[in-house]
């Protein structure tokens, strides 16, 4: 008995998991402007990151 309760669940989370990729995999890349706005956001907020680490740096504290 509980062996069949074991192998009904190991079934159903494969079963569950196949489905989840299943749908993950049409959703697809996002398009090359998306990637590109997404690298312009990140360069911006190392520059802010960078500048505001080399005016505290300067600041005396």
């Amino acid at each position: 008995m509980r062996a069949l309760i074991a192998i009904l669940l190991a079934v159903g989370a494969l079963v569950g998991g196949i489905l989840t990729l299943r749908a993950s995999a049409r959703t697809g890349m996002p398009g090359p402007d998306v990637i590109e706005r997404a690298g312009r956001r990140e360069r911006e907020l190392r520059e802010r990151e960078s500048r505001q680490r080399g005016s505290s740096d300067t600041d005396g504290t």
